[in-house]
């Protein structure tokens, strides 16, 4: 999916990313990039969408955010 196309992303298709990926590891985290990565967007975007998205908590790490649910 490129940035164009990507629109129509709403927040809530990236929480369910951060969601999905939390139930498929113990102790879970999701990095900014890697929801980015899935829904092929920036991480500027994914992390705006995240942001406004009901549910996911975050905090920073290092040079990036880290999400779960």
């Amino acid at each position: 999916m490129t940035e164009q196309a990507s629109r129509n992303v709403t927040p809530d298709d990236a929480a369910t990313i951060v969601n999905r990926e939390t139930n498929m590891r113990y102790n879970p985290v999701v990095s900014t990039e890697e929801v980015a990565e899935e829904l092929g967007l920036s991480p500027e975007t994914a992390f705006d969408l995240l942001d406004n998205a009901p549910g996911p908590s975050s905090k920073p790490v290092g040079e990036t955010h880290v999400w779960w649910w």
